[in-house]
Protein backbone atom coordinates (compact mmCIF):
# COMPACT_ATOMS: atom_id res chain seq x y z
CA UNK A 1 0.00 0.00 0.00
CA UNK A 2 1.34 3.60 -0.95
CA UNK A 3 1.26 5.86 2.10
CA UNK A 4 1.84 9.52 1.36
CA UNK A 5 0.35 10.28 4.77
CA UNK A 6 3.58 8.94 6.21
CA UNK A 7 5.83 11.37 4.39
CA UNK A 8 4.42 14.76 5.25
CA UNK A 9 7.48 15.50 7.33
CA UNK A 10 6.85 19.24 7.34
CA UNK A 11 3.68 18.47 9.30
CA UNK A 12 5.63 16.59 11.96
CA UNK A 13 6.63 19.02 14.73
CA UNK A 14 8.96 16.76 16.69
CA UNK A 15 9.56 13.11 17.54
CA UNK A 16 10.27 11.90 21.04
CA UNK A 17 10.68 8.13 21.44
CA UNK A 18 10.29 6.20 24.67
CA UNK A 19 9.90 2.47 25.07
CA UNK A 20 6.35 1.50 25.93
CA UNK A 21 4.02 2.92 28.51
CA UNK A 22 3.46 2.28 32.20
CA UNK A 23 1.15 -0.06 34.01
CA UNK A 24 0.19 -3.67 33.37
CA UNK A 25 -1.35 -5.00 30.17
CA UNK A 26 -3.14 -8.29 29.46
CA UNK A 27 -1.24 -11.11 27.79
CA UNK A 28 -2.72 -12.67 24.63
CA UNK A 29 -3.70 -16.33 24.87
CA UNK A 30 -1.34 -18.83 23.21
CA UNK A 31 -1.56 -18.38 19.42
CA UNK A 32 -3.48 -20.94 17.41
CA UNK A 33 -3.32 -21.75 13.72
CA UNK A 34 -1.29 -23.60 11.11
CA UNK A 35 1.65 -21.26 10.53
CA UNK A 36 5.20 -22.06 11.67
CA UNK A 37 8.81 -21.31 10.75
CA UNK A 38 8.29 -23.63 7.79
CA UNK A 39 5.73 -21.16 6.39
CA UNK A 40 8.51 -18.67 5.61
CA UNK A 41 10.58 -20.64 3.14
CA UNK A 42 12.06 -19.21 -0.05
CA UNK A 43 13.21 -15.90 -1.46
CA UNK A 44 11.09 -12.80 -0.83
CA UNK A 45 11.15 -9.22 -2.15
CA UNK A 46 10.14 -6.55 0.36
CA UNK A 47 9.21 -2.88 0.15
CA UNK A 48 8.70 -0.52 3.08
CA UNK A 49 8.48 3.20 3.78
CA UNK A 50 8.14 5.28 6.91
CA UNK A 51 9.89 7.70 9.26
CA UNK A 52 13.41 7.67 10.70
CA UNK A 53 13.43 7.36 14.48
CA UNK A 54 15.91 10.19 15.09
CA UNK A 55 15.13 12.84 12.49
CA UNK A 56 11.53 11.95 11.63
CA UNK A 57 12.45 12.22 7.93
CA UNK A 58 10.85 10.05 5.27
CA UNK A 59 12.79 6.98 4.15
CA UNK A 60 12.22 3.80 2.15
CA UNK A 61 13.83 0.39 1.82
CA UNK A 62 13.46 -2.31 -0.82
CA UNK A 63 15.31 -5.58 -1.02
CA UNK A 64 15.32 -9.36 -0.96
CA UNK A 65 15.90 -12.03 1.69
CA UNK A 66 16.04 -15.82 1.65
CA UNK A 67 14.43 -17.85 4.47
CA UNK A 68 15.29 -21.52 4.96
CA UNK A 69 12.06 -22.66 6.66
CA UNK A 70 13.95 -23.32 9.92
CA UNK A 71 14.35 -19.84 11.42
CA UNK A 72 17.38 -18.62 9.47
CA UNK A 73 17.78 -15.87 6.88
CA UNK A 74 20.56 -17.33 4.76
CA UNK A 75 21.08 -14.41 2.34
CA UNK A 76 19.74 -10.96 1.59
CA UNK A 77 20.34 -7.43 0.39
CA UNK A 78 18.55 -4.10 0.67
CA UNK A 79 18.64 -0.59 -0.74
CA UNK A 80 17.85 2.18 1.74
CA UNK A 81 17.15 5.78 0.79
CA UNK A 82 16.32 8.80 2.92
CA UNK A 83 15.83 12.41 1.96
CA UNK A 84 18.81 13.35 4.14
CA UNK A 85 21.49 10.72 3.40
CA UNK A 86 23.17 9.04 0.44
CA UNK A 87 21.34 5.84 -0.67
CA UNK A 88 22.97 2.64 0.57
CA UNK A 89 23.08 -0.96 -0.65
CA UNK A 90 23.61 -3.31 2.29
CA UNK A 91 23.98 -7.09 2.56
CA UNK A 92 22.39 -9.15 5.35
CA UNK A 93 24.40 -11.64 7.41
CA UNK A 94 23.67 -13.88 10.44
CA UNK A 95 19.95 -13.10 10.40
CA UNK A 96 17.05 -15.02 11.97
CA UNK A 97 13.26 -15.19 12.19
CA UNK A 98 10.45 -16.92 14.10
CA UNK A 99 6.80 -17.45 13.08
CA UNK A 100 3.98 -18.31 15.51
CA UNK A 101 0.93 -20.45 14.81
CA UNK A 102 -1.25 -17.38 14.11
CA UNK A 103 1.19 -16.10 11.48
CA UNK A 104 2.68 -13.38 13.67
CA UNK A 105 6.43 -13.33 14.12
CA UNK A 106 9.74 -11.51 14.16
CA UNK A 107 12.46 -11.10 11.53
CA UNK A 108 15.89 -9.85 12.64
CA UNK A 109 18.09 -8.69 9.76
CA UNK A 110 21.75 -7.88 10.43
CA UNK A 111 23.87 -5.70 8.15
CA UNK A 112 26.91 -3.47 8.57
CA UNK A 113 24.86 -0.85 10.46
CA UNK A 114 23.60 -3.33 13.08
CA UNK A 115 20.54 -5.54 13.60
CA UNK A 116 17.11 -4.39 12.47
CA UNK A 117 13.98 -5.93 14.00
CA UNK A 118 10.66 -6.31 12.21
CA UNK A 119 7.27 -7.61 13.32
CA UNK A 120 5.50 -9.60 10.62
CA UNK A 121 2.20 -11.29 9.94
CA UNK A 122 2.07 -14.04 7.34
CA UNK A 123 -0.93 -13.97 5.01
CA UNK A 124 0.19 -17.17 3.32
CA UNK A 125 3.52 -18.90 2.66
CA UNK A 126 3.93 -16.60 -0.36
CA UNK A 127 3.33 -13.18 1.22
CA UNK A 128 3.14 -11.22 4.43
CA UNK A 129 2.93 -7.84 6.16
CA UNK A 130 5.88 -6.18 7.89
CA UNK A 131 6.52 -3.26 10.30
CA UNK A 132 9.85 -2.09 11.70
CA UNK A 133 9.78 -2.33 15.51
CA UNK A 134 13.27 -1.58 16.82
CA UNK A 135 13.08 2.17 17.63
CA UNK A 136 15.58 2.97 14.85
CA UNK A 137 12.64 3.78 12.58
CA UNK A 138 9.00 2.97 12.02
CA UNK A 139 7.86 1.77 8.62
CA UNK A 140 5.26 -0.47 7.01
CA UNK A 141 5.24 -2.65 3.95
CA UNK A 142 4.87 -6.11 2.48
CA UNK A 143 7.02 -9.02 1.35
CA UNK A 144 6.22 -11.35 -1.56
CA UNK A 145 7.87 -14.59 -2.66
CA UNK A 146 10.08 -14.23 -5.74
CA UNK A 147 10.43 -16.39 -8.83
CA UNK A 148 14.19 -16.64 -9.30
CA UNK A 149 13.68 -17.74 -12.91
CA UNK A 150 12.53 -14.17 -13.65
CA UNK A 151 15.86 -12.60 -12.62
CA UNK A 152 16.86 -11.60 -16.15
CA UNK A 153 16.38 -8.62 -18.44
CA UNK A 154 13.58 -10.55 -20.12
CA UNK A 155 11.92 -10.91 -16.70
CA UNK A 156 10.45 -7.43 -17.23
CA UNK A 157 8.53 -7.81 -20.48
CA UNK A 158 5.15 -6.54 -21.65
CA UNK A 159 2.84 -3.85 -20.30
CA UNK A 160 2.81 -2.66 -16.68
CA UNK A 161 1.00 -0.04 -14.61
CA UNK A 162 2.86 1.64 -11.77
CA UNK A 163 2.19 3.77 -8.71
CA UNK A 164 5.05 5.59 -6.93
CA UNK A 165 4.60 7.98 -4.00
CA UNK A 166 6.92 9.99 -1.79
CA UNK A 167 8.72 13.34 -1.95
CA UNK A 168 10.00 15.52 -4.78
CA UNK A 169 13.51 17.08 -4.64
CA UNK A 170 12.14 20.00 -2.63
CA UNK A 171 10.61 17.77 0.04
CA UNK A 172 7.05 18.23 -1.24
CA UNK A 173 4.54 15.37 -1.59
CA UNK A 174 4.68 13.68 -4.98
CA UNK A 175 2.57 11.00 -6.68
CA UNK A 176 3.38 9.35 -10.02
CA UNK A 177 1.09 6.84 -11.75
CA UNK A 178 1.33 5.50 -15.26
CA UNK A 179 2.00 2.70 -17.71
CA UNK A 180 5.00 1.43 -19.64
CA UNK A 181 5.61 -1.25 -22.27
CA UNK A 182 8.87 -3.17 -21.84
CA UNK A 183 10.61 -4.82 -24.78
CA UNK A 184 12.22 -7.38 -22.47
CA UNK A 185 15.63 -6.32 -23.76
CA UNK A 186 16.50 -3.27 -21.66
CA UNK A 187 14.22 -0.54 -23.04
CA UNK A 188 10.60 0.57 -22.98
CA UNK A 189 8.88 0.89 -26.34
CA UNK A 190 6.44 3.40 -24.84
CA UNK A 191 5.33 4.89 -21.55
CA UNK A 192 2.88 7.40 -20.10
CA UNK A 193 2.55 9.04 -16.70
CA UNK A 194 0.46 11.41 -14.62
CA UNK A 195 2.28 13.26 -11.86
CA UNK A 196 0.73 15.21 -8.99
CA UNK A 197 3.71 17.06 -7.52
CA UNK A 198 2.63 19.27 -4.63
CA UNK A 199 -0.76 19.76 -6.35
CA UNK A 200 0.91 20.74 -9.64
CA UNK A 201 -0.37 18.37 -12.31
CA UNK A 202 1.33 16.73 -15.28
CA UNK A 203 -1.24 14.83 -17.33
CA UNK A 204 -0.64 11.92 -19.72
CA UNK A 205 3.02 12.80 -20.37
CA UNK A 206 4.70 10.32 -22.77
CA UNK A 207 8.11 8.79 -22.06
CA UNK A 208 10.83 10.30 -24.27
CA UNK A 209 13.59 7.95 -23.17
CA UNK A 210 14.09 4.84 -21.03
CA UNK A 211 16.44 2.01 -20.15
CA UNK A 212 16.89 -0.71 -17.56
CA UNK A 213 19.52 -3.29 -16.71
CA UNK A 214 20.16 -6.07 -14.24
CA UNK A 215 22.80 -5.52 -11.54
CA UNK A 216 25.89 -7.43 -12.65
CA UNK A 217 26.68 -8.45 -9.07
CA UNK A 218 23.27 -8.95 -7.44
CA UNK A 219 20.85 -9.28 -10.35
CA UNK A 220 21.01 -13.02 -10.89
CA UNK A 221 20.90 -13.74 -7.15
CA UNK A 222 18.35 -11.23 -5.84
CA UNK A 223 16.59 -9.86 -8.94
CA UNK A 224 18.11 -6.41 -8.44
CA UNK A 225 18.57 -3.88 -11.22
CA UNK A 226 18.34 -0.20 -12.12
CA UNK A 227 15.93 1.68 -14.35
CA UNK A 228 15.42 5.20 -15.69
CA UNK A 229 12.83 6.98 -17.80
CA UNK A 230 12.27 10.56 -18.94
CA UNK A 231 8.91 12.34 -19.23
CA UNK A 232 7.98 16.02 -19.39
CA UNK A 233 11.68 16.93 -19.33
CA UNK A 234 12.42 15.10 -16.06
CA UNK A 235 14.48 11.93 -15.71
CA UNK A 236 13.48 9.51 -12.97
CA UNK A 237 15.96 6.90 -11.67
CA UNK A 238 14.98 3.76 -9.75
CA UNK A 239 16.48 0.63 -8.25
CA UNK A 240 14.22 -2.40 -8.68
CA UNK A 241 13.75 -5.95 -7.42
CA UNK A 242 11.87 -8.41 -9.64
CA UNK A 243 9.20 -10.42 -7.85
CA UNK A 244 8.14 -12.30 -10.98
CA UNK A 245 7.11 -11.46 -14.51
CA UNK A 246 3.98 -9.77 -13.17
CA UNK A 247 5.41 -7.58 -10.42
CA UNK A 248 8.46 -5.37 -9.85
CA UNK A 249 9.28 -3.44 -6.65
CA UNK A 250 10.90 -0.02 -7.17
CA UNK A 251 12.49 2.82 -5.19
CA UNK A 252 13.72 6.15 -6.53
CA UNK A 253 17.43 6.76 -6.08
CA UNK A 254 20.26 8.98 -7.30
CA UNK A 255 18.58 12.32 -6.57
CA UNK A 256 17.04 14.26 -3.71
CA UNK A 257 13.64 12.92 -4.69
CA UNK A 258 12.33 9.72 -3.13
CA UNK A 259 9.30 7.81 -4.35
CA UNK A 260 8.59 4.12 -3.90
CA UNK A 261 6.04 1.64 -5.24
CA UNK A 262 5.34 -1.32 -7.51
CA UNK A 263 4.79 -1.97 -11.19
CA UNK A 264 2.09 -4.58 -11.97
CA UNK A 265 1.59 -6.38 -15.28
CA UNK A 266 -1.47 -5.47 -17.34
CA UNK A 267 -3.87 -7.86 -19.02
CA UNK A 268 -7.09 -7.24 -20.95
CA UNK A 269 -7.51 -3.62 -19.90
CA UNK A 270 -10.78 -1.87 -20.82
CA UNK A 271 -10.53 -0.03 -24.14
CA UNK A 272 -13.87 1.78 -23.91
CA UNK A 273 -16.35 2.95 -21.29
CA UNK A 274 -18.44 -0.12 -22.03
CA UNK A 275 -15.66 -2.39 -20.78
CA UNK A 276 -15.44 -0.58 -17.44
CA UNK A 277 -18.49 -1.49 -15.40
CA UNK A 278 -19.43 -2.83 -11.99
CA UNK A 279 -18.95 -1.78 -8.38
CA UNK A 280 -15.50 -0.51 -7.43
CA UNK A 281 -13.83 0.35 -4.11
CA UNK A 282 -10.86 2.71 -3.78
CA UNK A 283 -8.44 3.68 -1.02
CA UNK A 284 -5.96 6.57 -1.23
CA UNK A 285 -3.56 8.26 1.19
CA UNK A 286 -1.45 11.38 0.89
CA UNK A 287 -1.49 15.10 1.57
CA UNK A 288 -4.71 17.10 1.78
CA UNK A 289 -5.78 20.68 2.30
CA UNK A 290 -4.89 20.70 6.00
CA UNK A 291 -2.29 17.92 6.32
CA UNK A 292 -2.19 14.14 5.93
CA UNK A 293 -5.27 12.71 4.24
CA UNK A 294 -6.87 9.35 3.65
CA UNK A 295 -9.83 8.89 1.32
CA UNK A 296 -11.89 5.76 0.82
CA UNK A 297 -14.92 5.24 -1.36
CA UNK A 298 -17.14 3.18 -3.60
CA UNK A 299 -19.03 3.73 -6.86
CA UNK A 300 -20.86 1.84 -9.57
CA UNK A 301 -19.76 2.31 -13.21
CA UNK A 302 -22.61 1.62 -15.65
CA UNK A 303 -20.61 0.96 -18.84
CA UNK A 304 -21.84 4.25 -20.39
CA UNK A 305 -19.63 6.78 -18.61
CA UNK A 306 -21.93 7.35 -15.63
CA UNK A 307 -21.29 6.76 -11.92
CA UNK A 308 -23.90 5.77 -9.37
CA UNK A 309 -24.14 4.52 -5.76
CA UNK A 310 -21.31 6.87 -4.78
CA UNK A 311 -20.06 6.88 -1.20
CA UNK A 312 -16.78 8.26 0.14
CA UNK A 313 -15.18 9.10 3.47
CA UNK A 314 -12.28 11.53 3.91
CA UNK A 315 -10.10 12.19 6.95
CA UNK A 316 -8.09 15.36 6.29
CA UNK A 317 -5.82 16.03 9.29
CA UNK A 318 -8.52 14.78 11.67
CA UNK A 319 -11.51 16.44 9.98
CA UNK A 320 -13.86 13.73 8.70
CA UNK A 321 -16.31 14.29 5.83
CA UNK A 322 -18.77 11.93 4.14
CA UNK A 323 -20.00 11.80 0.58
CA UNK A 324 -22.84 12.38 -0.04
CA UNK A 325 -23.14 15.37 2.29
CA UNK A 326 -25.13 17.36 -0.25
CA UNK A 327 -26.54 16.59 -3.66
CA UNK A 328 -24.31 14.86 -6.22
CA UNK A 329 -23.75 15.97 -9.81
CA UNK A 330 -21.24 15.55 -12.67
CA UNK A 331 -20.93 11.88 -11.78
CA UNK A 332 -18.95 10.64 -14.77
CA UNK A 333 -15.99 8.57 -15.88
CA UNK A 334 -14.11 8.14 -19.16
CA UNK A 335 -11.60 5.62 -20.49
CA UNK A 336 -8.91 7.67 -22.26
CA UNK A 337 -9.51 7.27 -26.01
CA UNK A 338 -6.49 9.47 -26.83
CA UNK A 339 -4.17 6.89 -25.25
CA UNK A 340 -5.74 3.54 -26.19
CA UNK A 341 -4.47 0.40 -24.58
CA UNK A 342 -2.87 2.20 -21.64
CA UNK A 343 -5.70 1.53 -19.17
CA UNK A 344 -5.81 5.25 -18.38
CA UNK A 345 -9.07 6.89 -17.38
CA UNK A 346 -10.62 9.67 -15.34
CA UNK A 347 -13.57 9.92 -12.99
CA UNK A 348 -15.23 12.84 -11.27
CA UNK A 349 -18.15 13.74 -9.06
CA UNK A 350 -19.31 16.89 -7.30
CA UNK A 351 -20.89 17.14 -3.86
CA UNK A 352 -22.82 20.39 -3.44
CA UNK A 353 -21.46 20.81 0.09
CA UNK A 354 -17.93 19.40 -0.27
CA UNK A 355 -16.98 20.40 -3.81
CA UNK A 356 -15.32 18.58 -6.70
CA UNK A 357 -13.66 15.16 -6.48
CA UNK A 358 -11.37 14.33 -9.40
CA UNK A 359 -9.23 11.27 -10.09
CA UNK A 360 -7.08 9.69 -12.77
CA UNK A 361 -6.55 5.92 -12.87
CA UNK A 362 -4.54 3.30 -14.72
CA UNK A 363 -6.11 -0.17 -14.84
CA UNK A 364 -4.05 -3.32 -14.71
CA UNK A 365 -7.15 -5.28 -15.76
CA UNK A 366 -10.92 -4.83 -15.87
CA UNK A 367 -10.87 -5.70 -12.15
CA UNK A 368 -8.78 -2.78 -10.94
CA UNK A 369 -5.52 -0.87 -10.90
CA UNK A 370 -4.02 2.28 -9.39
CA UNK A 371 -5.68 5.65 -8.78
CA UNK A 372 -4.45 9.19 -8.16
CA UNK A 373 -6.39 12.01 -6.50
CA UNK A 374 -6.13 15.26 -8.48
CA UNK A 375 -8.77 17.18 -6.54
CA UNK A 376 -7.80 20.75 -5.63
CA UNK A 377 -4.90 20.96 -3.14
CA UNK A 378 -4.70 17.16 -2.75
CA UNK A 379 -1.78 14.82 -3.49
CA UNK A 380 -2.82 11.21 -2.91
CA UNK A 381 -2.83 7.81 -4.57
CA UNK A 382 -3.66 4.19 -3.95
CA UNK A 383 -5.67 1.23 -5.19
CA UNK A 384 -8.98 0.82 -7.04
CA UNK A 385 -10.49 -2.67 -7.18
CA UNK A 386 -13.66 -4.37 -8.36
CA UNK A 387 -16.03 -5.23 -5.52
CA UNK A 388 -17.36 -8.78 -5.64
CA UNK A 389 -19.29 -11.17 -3.43
CA UNK A 390 -22.02 -8.90 -2.02
CA UNK A 391 -24.18 -9.11 -0.03
CA UNK A 392 -21.83 -9.36 2.94
CA UNK A 393 -22.53 -10.32 6.53
CA UNK A 394 -20.63 -11.01 9.72
CA UNK A 395 -21.07 -14.70 9.00
CA UNK A 396 -19.64 -14.51 5.48
CA UNK A 397 -16.64 -12.51 6.73
CA UNK A 398 -15.83 -14.63 9.79
CA UNK A 399 -12.26 -15.93 9.82
CA UNK A 400 -8.61 -15.17 10.53
CA UNK A 401 -7.04 -12.02 9.08
CA UNK A 402 -3.70 -10.29 8.90
CA UNK A 403 -3.81 -6.53 9.37
CA UNK A 404 -1.58 -3.58 8.55
CA UNK A 405 -2.44 0.06 9.32
CA UNK A 406 -0.19 3.08 8.84
CA UNK A 407 -0.53 6.82 9.21
CA UNK A 408 0.12 9.64 11.65
CA UNK A 409 -1.19 10.34 15.13
CA UNK A 410 -1.15 13.50 17.19
CA UNK A 411 -0.68 14.23 20.88
CA UNK A 412 -2.42 17.57 21.36
CA UNK A 413 -1.20 17.88 24.95
CA UNK A 414 2.41 18.35 23.85
CA UNK A 415 1.90 19.42 20.23
CA UNK A 416 3.44 16.27 18.71
CA UNK A 417 2.46 14.57 15.46
CA UNK A 418 4.30 11.50 14.23
CA UNK A 419 4.02 8.25 12.32
CA UNK A 420 2.50 5.04 13.59
CA UNK A 421 2.53 1.56 12.03
CA UNK A 422 0.55 -1.53 13.08
CA UNK A 423 0.79 -5.19 12.09
CA UNK A 424 -1.00 -8.17 13.58
CA UNK A 425 -3.65 -10.87 13.47
CA UNK A 426 -7.35 -10.72 14.30
CA UNK A 427 -10.16 -13.26 14.29
CA UNK A 428 -13.60 -12.04 13.24
CA UNK A 429 -16.51 -14.09 14.55
CA UNK A 430 -20.02 -14.27 13.13
CA UNK A 431 -21.50 -12.37 16.10
CA UNK A 432 -23.08 -8.99 15.38
CA UNK A 433 -20.99 -7.20 18.05
CA UNK A 434 -17.89 -7.75 20.19
CA UNK A 435 -16.76 -9.98 17.33
CA UNK A 436 -13.02 -9.33 17.18
CA UNK A 437 -10.06 -10.81 19.08
CA UNK A 438 -6.36 -10.82 18.31
CA UNK A 439 -2.98 -9.23 18.91
CA UNK A 440 -0.85 -6.54 17.26
CA UNK A 441 2.63 -5.03 17.36
CA UNK A 442 3.05 -1.34 16.62
CA UNK A 443 5.46 1.57 16.62
CA UNK A 444 4.19 5.03 17.53
CA UNK A 445 6.79 7.78 17.36
CA UNK A 446 4.99 10.48 19.31
CA UNK A 447 5.50 11.74 22.85
CA UNK A 448 5.71 9.03 25.55
CA UNK A 449 5.30 6.35 22.92
CA UNK A 450 7.56 3.79 21.30
CA UNK A 451 7.39 0.13 20.34
CA UNK A 452 4.52 -1.99 21.66
CA UNK A 453 4.46 -5.75 21.10
CA UNK A 454 1.96 -8.54 21.73
CA UNK A 455 -0.88 -6.11 22.48
CA UNK A 456 -4.30 -7.70 22.96
CA UNK A 457 -7.00 -6.49 20.54
CA UNK A 458 -10.67 -6.48 21.56
CA UNK A 459 -13.60 -4.11 21.16
CA UNK A 460 -16.96 -3.72 19.50
CA UNK A 461 -15.56 -5.11 16.28
CA UNK A 462 -17.11 -5.03 12.81
CA UNK A 463 -20.57 -3.74 11.87
CA UNK A 464 -21.49 -4.79 8.33
CA UNK A 465 -23.98 -3.53 5.75
CA UNK A 466 -25.07 -5.94 3.05
CA UNK A 467 -23.60 -3.97 0.14
CA UNK A 468 -20.21 -3.71 1.83
CA UNK A 469 -20.46 0.06 2.32
CA UNK A 470 -23.90 1.24 3.43
CA UNK A 471 -24.38 4.37 1.37
CA UNK A 472 -26.88 5.87 3.79
CA UNK A 473 -26.21 8.06 6.81
CA UNK A 474 -24.79 5.12 8.76
CA UNK A 475 -21.60 3.57 7.41
CA UNK A 476 -20.01 0.24 8.14
CA UNK A 477 -17.81 0.52 11.21
CA UNK A 478 -14.84 -1.25 12.77
CA UNK A 479 -13.70 -0.51 16.33
CA UNK A 480 -10.51 -2.04 17.74
CA UNK A 481 -9.44 -1.56 21.34
CA UNK A 482 -5.68 -1.83 21.91
CA UNK A 483 -5.17 -3.04 25.47
CA UNK A 484 -1.83 -1.29 26.02
CA UNK A 485 -1.00 1.06 28.88
CA UNK A 486 -2.69 3.43 28.38
CA UNK A 487 -5.28 1.73 26.20
CA UNK A 488 -6.64 3.32 23.03
CA UNK A 489 -9.37 2.61 20.51
CA UNK A 490 -8.99 2.82 16.74
CA UNK A 491 -12.17 3.60 14.82
CA UNK A 492 -12.45 2.90 11.09
CA UNK A 493 -14.91 3.04 8.25
CA UNK A 494 -14.48 -0.26 6.36
CA UNK A 495 -15.28 -0.76 2.68
CA UNK A 496 -15.51 -4.46 1.93
CA UNK A 497 -13.76 -5.40 -1.29
CA UNK A 498 -14.64 -9.11 -1.23
CA UNK A 499 -14.75 -12.00 1.23
CA UNK A 500 -10.92 -11.89 1.42
CA UNK A 501 -10.08 -8.20 1.80
CA UNK A 502 -11.42 -5.12 3.58
CA UNK A 503 -10.12 -1.58 2.97
CA UNK A 504 -10.08 0.66 6.07
CA UNK A 505 -9.79 4.39 6.73
CA UNK A 506 -9.59 5.85 10.22
CA UNK A 507 -12.28 8.22 11.47
CA UNK A 508 -10.65 9.49 14.68
CA UNK A 509 -9.84 13.20 15.02
CA UNK A 510 -6.40 12.56 16.55
CA UNK A 511 -4.99 10.37 13.78
CA UNK A 512 -5.03 9.87 10.02
CA UNK A 513 -4.62 6.18 9.38
CA UNK A 514 -5.59 3.57 6.81
CA UNK A 515 -4.84 0.02 5.78
CA UNK A 516 -6.24 -3.41 5.02
CA UNK A 517 -7.30 -6.61 6.70
CA UNK A 518 -6.74 -9.69 4.56
CA UNK A 519 -7.79 -13.30 5.06
CA UNK A 520 -4.96 -15.65 5.98
CA UNK A 521 -4.41 -18.86 4.03
CA UNK A 522 -1.77 -21.01 5.81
Amino acid sequence: MNRLALIITLWIATVIVACGGSGSVPTPPPPTGSFSNASLNGQYAFSMSGADGVTGSFFARVGSFTADGHGNITAGIEDVNTVLDVPQTLAFTSSTYSIQADGRGIINLTNSTGTLSFSVTMLSPSQGLIVQTDLNATASGTFVIQNVNSFTTAGISGTYVFDFSGLDPGGNPDSIVGQFVSTGSGTFSSGLLDENDNAQLVSAAPFTGSSYQMDGTNGATFGRGTLSFTANGTTFNYVFYIVNGSRVRMMETGSNALTVGDAIAQSSVPATNANFNGNFVFLLTGSGTSGPITRIGRFAADGNGNLGSIAADTNDAGTVAKVPSGSLSSTTYAIDSANPGTGRGTLTFTDSKLGDFQFVFYLSSSSGGVIQDISKNNVADGSIQLQTGAPFSNSSLAGDYGLNFAGVSSNSAVGVTAEEDFVGHITLSSASSSNVTGAVDFSEFSSNQGVFTNIVVSGNGLMVAGDGTNTGATRNALSLKLNAAPSSTLNFVPYILNSQTIFLAGTDSNRVISGTVTVQAP
